[in-house]
């Protein structure tokens, strides 16, 4: 429990000022980006990712939903999320919610879940997955 309280705090702090870190060859260094002006997405079917940050630990990433990201697992990775802007509709499980800016939500690893957006307005919200999602998905649909 207290691994979940530290990330999310982190998280919580890190959204405050806007921070991010990177991977040096001796370690995380200190940078500073505003979200609102990152532009190195990658394209997914409905969906892109700009990466912020990646440790052994925690993977942070700008996520901007487009459309849809089908229902899916990630079997050993915990994902906390936090809307920027917009509107989600967030189905985990068998609930299905909807939340826009502020709202924080954590997704237990080995549970499914899918987001559709509503309304024309983008969609952004920060994922951080602990530990690292790389190559840790399964798609149900």
């Amino acid at each position: 429990m207290r691994g979940w309280r530290a990330c999310s705090g982190w998280l919580l702090a890190s959204l405050g000022m806007f921070l991010t870190t990177s991977i040096a060859a001796d370690g995380v260094r200190f940078t500073a980006t505003r979200v609102d002006e990152v532009r190195s997405f990658q394209s997914h079917d409905g969906f892109q990712l700009a990466p912020l940050a990646q440790t052994a630990e925690v993977n942070v990433r700008l996520n901007r939903l487009e459309s849809r990201i089908k229902r899916h697992v990630h079997p050993h990775t915990d994902h906390f999320l936090y809307v920027i802007k917009g509107q989600v509709e967030l189905t985990v499980g068998d609930d299905v919610r909807v939340i826009g800016a502020g709202h924080f939500v954590t997704i237990p690893r080995g549970v499914s879940h899918a987001m559709q957006r509503l309304g024309e307005s983008e969609a952004l919200f920060l994922d951080v997955a602990a530990p690292p999602d790389v190559g840790d998905v399964i798609w149900q649909e």
